[in-house]
């Protein structure tokens, strides 16, 4: 499929509903009223702000089937750490606590750490969460540059 992105580039006026994208293996979104914070001028910036809910599924199923083609490229972990390793969670999917990366010491009898891992959440280092979010965000602009500017002229 291609062109299947379409995320806002401008902020939509206060109180205007929109989806955010959360960015995981298995993608879901959320729906919020525009309150011009900081935490969705950066959801904005990393193209995760949806006009529509038809959009934001689109966007999801691409997200989804770029974790598996893609998956040779992405660093999450695979397989369960040991007990009190640091591991890296990218903070933009679903909170907001003003920072975008935090870590933590994983625990193997922790429920949430076990989804976070069974879902492709967790990472080694802060470098590995950061590359593959930034391929995840360099593969949805491509896919919206087909959408919106399908022709190109090479001259």
């Amino acid at each position: 499929m291609t062109g299947q992105v379409n995320y806002l580039e401008e902020a939509p006026e206060l109180g205007q509903g929109y989806y955010v994208l959360h960015i995981q293996k298995d993608p879901f979104y959320s729906f919020y009223r525009w309150e011009d914070k900081d935490i969705e001028k950066r959801w904005l910036a990393l193209h995760r702000v949806y006009p529509t809910k038809e959009d934001v599924v689109r966007a999801a199923e691409f997200v989804r089937n770029f974790y598996i083609s893609h998956k040779e490229q992405l660093n999450y972990l695979t397989s369960e750490p040991e007990a009190g390793t640091k591991l890296w969670l990218d903070m933009n999917v679903m909170w907001s606590f003003g920072r975008p990366y935090i870590y933590f010491k994983y625990r193997d009898r922790d429920s949430f750490h076990q989804v976070l891992l069974e879902t492709f959440q967790l990472y080694g280092t802060r470098e590995d969460l950061i590359k593959d979010m930034n391929l995840i965000i360099e593969a949805l602009e491509k896919e919206y540059k087909k959408a919106h500017y399908p022709v190109s002229f090479n001259f």
